[in-house]
């Protein structure tokens, strides 16, 4: 990885499940502000029940810092969640490079 193209910060959170009496309450806790490379692969609108439904696909890159892909990520005022399991390949410098592919949930647009 070419570390001049993290020209990107997302935060990325993680998934917390805890239990309170009796009752299991899941929670999202700020893990990291990290710089990443992101970049946009895939976008397409389609049209189903009458509804226009986009789904863009973003490629993160970044150093691993023992990601589950149980996380979500922000950037640009989008949550981004995993799509795939979360690739991780061997680096220099001892270091782990993480490969993930993320969409936003699908938004919708009503025809009327």
């Amino acid at each position: 990885m070419i570390t001049g193209k993290l020209n990107r910060l997302i935060t990325i959170q993680t998934l917390i499940s805890a239990e309170t009496d009796g009752h299991s309450e899941e929670s999202w806790s700020t893990a990291d502000v990290v710089r990443a490379s992101v970049i946009q692969v895939d976008g397409s609108r389609i049209l189903q029940d009458e509804e226009l439904k986009d789904k863009v696909v973003f490629k993160i890159i970044c150093w691993d810092n023992n990601y589950s892909d149980n996380i979500k990520i922000g950037y640009n005022d989008l949550y981004l969640f995993p799509i795939r399991p979360i690739v991780k390949n061997p680096g220099k410098s001892m270091l782990t490079e993480c490969v993930i592919f993320a969409s936003a949930k699908q938004s919708t647009i009503a025809m009327s």
